[in-house]
C-alpha cells in the first residue's frame, strides 16, 4: 500500500524544470543520463526529500519533488553543481550548463499531482521522441503516487497513457508568450482586453476558451496568473 501523501503547500510537492543554457543539450550518451541520475539520488539522501517521478530529456529534466523543510532549493544547487562539474570536465568547456535558476510550482491537491505525474511521464512520447513506456530515463517511484486511487493497475496504465493537452511548466515551448503578448491572445479570443472577465462568462464557454489558450501554447500557470481562474479550473478545462 502507498504511503499517504501529505500536503504541506509551498513546502510540500514540488514540480521543478531545470534546462540546458541556450537550449543545449544536457546530454549526449547513456553515461551522461546515469551520471545526472546517481547524483541526484546521491544528494538526495542528505536531505529529507522524496522524488516520486522524474524525467531526464535531452535539454531539460522535469522533477517531481517532496521537501518537509523546503530544502529542494540547496538540493538542487547540489545537483547541478556537481553534474557541470563532470559535464565540463568530460566536454573540456567551461562556463555555465544550465540556464538561470531553475523553474518550479507547488502541487497542492491529489489530482494536479497526478496529473503532473502523467505530464513527466508523456514528455517523451509529446516530444516524438519514442513511446511513453519505452523511455529508458523516466522514473516513476509508485511508493509515492496514490494508485490506490485506481481499481486496478490495468486502469492506472491507462490514465498514465490517456492522452491529454496537459502543460506545465512547459520550459520548452518555442512559443512561449510574454503576458504582453498573452493578453493580446485573450483579447482576441474573448475580444474582452481585461484577461479576469473570463471568471465571470458561462462554464463551458469559459472552459472552451481555456482550452484554445493552452491549444495556441499558454502555460497553465501564465493563465491562472493573467485570469485569476484556479489553476486545476485551468488544467481540467
Amino acid at each position: 500500500m502507498p504511503r499517504q501523501i501529505r500536503y504541506l503547500g509551498d513546502t510540500g510537492w514540488v514540480h521543478i524544470v531545470i534546462r540546458g543554457i541556450n537550449r543545449e543539450n544536457l546530454f549526449y550518451d547513456k553515461e551522461d543520463y546515469e551520471r545526472f541520475f546517481s547524483t541526484l539520488y546521491r544528494f538526495q539522501k542528505e536531505t529529507e526529500s522524496v522524488l516520486a517521478a522524474c524525467c531526464l530529456m535531452s535539454n531539460h529534466v522535469h522533477l517531481l519533488l517532496f521537501e518537509k523543510t523546503n530544502e529542494h532549493s540547496e538540493l538542487i544547487r547540489k545537483v547541478l553543481v556537481s553534474y557541470a562539474s563532470y559535464y565540463n570536465k568530460k566536454y573540456d568547456r567551461v562556463g555555465h550548463v544550465f540556464q538561470d535558476r531553475f523553474r518550479s510550482e507547488p502541487v497542492e491537491d491529489e489530482q494536479y499531482f497526478l496529473n503532473v505525474v502523467r505530464y513527466i511521464y508523456q514528455n517523451p512520447e509529446k516530444a516524438g521522441i519514442c513511446s511513453a513506456g519505452d523511455y529508458p530515463y523516466t522514473y516513476l517511484n509508485e511508493y509515492h503516487i496514490p494508485t490506490e486511487l485506481f481499481s486496478t493497475r490495468e486502469e492506472w496504465k491507462s490514465f498514465l497513457d490517456t492522452p491529454n493537452d496537459d502543460r506545465f511548466l512547459d520550459y520548452d515551448s518555442r512559443n512561449g508568450y510574454t503576458d504582453s503578448e498573452a493578453v493580446k491572445l485573450i483579447e482576441s479570443i474573448t475580444g474582452n482586453s481585461n484577461p479576469q472577465k473570463l471568471q465571470s462568462i458561462e462554464r463551458m464557454k469559459r472552459d472552451e476558451v481555456l482550452r484554445q489558450l493552452k491549444r495556441r501554447g499558454l502555460t497553465i500557470r501564465q493563465i491562472n496568473r493573467l485570469t485569476g481562474i484556479n489553476r486545476n479550473i485551468v488544467q481540467r478545462a
